[in-house]
């Protein structure tokens, strides 16, 4: 049996200094590269002193200044859906959220975190100690008031998916991971807001 051997003349095109192969008298279209996924930016809150206390009312009293975030004071709802003020966030360095060096105590407060009006995170991660009480997170304008982190694993909150890889079942470590697009929310609330009663928040990330 003969074989036949097809043979298909490739015509190539020059495109600069480089031949390219082409269609007629034009290039093939190049492949559009992937658009990078930028790394995460993190804020270890190391720059912040010990000690130092942030309560609900007026500038400056009710908000950590990092380098790299704005880290404000609300009201903060108990499991009754009641809200109080009287909270207070201070930071301390016991290793409680599984950082290192300074962390912050977090005790029937809100905190919201913002890298700047207007801007938005498109993913958060970030360390935290949960010992009693109840939570309350808002993201993307959704606010869960939970017993424990880990019953928002899976969830979805607007457009961001809610994932807690480990701990958050009470009592222990853990860590929170937030993805999807988080503008700017209402009432100050930055590109997302976490409280608790005896809650401690270390090494907070986040993708622009």
């Amino acid at each position: 049996m003969k074989r036949h051997l097809v043979t298909t003349a490739l015509a190539v095109c020059s495109v600069g200094v480089t031949l390219v192969p082409c269609i007629g008298s034009r290039p093939w279209p190049r492949p559009i590269p992937p658009r990078p996924i930028p790394a995460f930016v993190c804020e270890s809150l190391d720059s912040l002193p010990v000690g130092l206390t942030v309560v609900n009312g007026l500038p400056p009293v009710n908000s950590f200044q990092p380098p790299l975030m704005d880290i404000a004071a609300h009201p903060f709802a108990w499991a009754s859906g009641v809200t109080t003020t009287a909270g207070q966030a201070t930071t301390e360095a016991g290793g409680r959220a599984g950082g290192s060096g300074t962390e912050i105590r977090v005790n029937n407060i809100v905190l919201s975190v913002s890298i700047g009006f207007g801007q938005v995170m498109h993913a958060a991660r970030i360390r935290f100690g949960e010992y009693g009480g109840n939570v309350n997170l808002s993201v993307d304008g959704v606010t869960a008031n939970v017993a424990d982190l880990a019953s928002l694993n899976g969830k979805t909150m607007g457009g961001v998916t809610v994932s807690v890889p480990t701990g958050g079942f009470g009592n222990d470590m853990g860590v929170l991971e937030l993805t999807g697009t988080m503008p700017d929310q209402a009432f100050g609330l930055g590109q997302f807001a976490i409280g608790g009663q005896e809650l401690w928040i270390d090494d907070i990330c986040y993708q622009p």
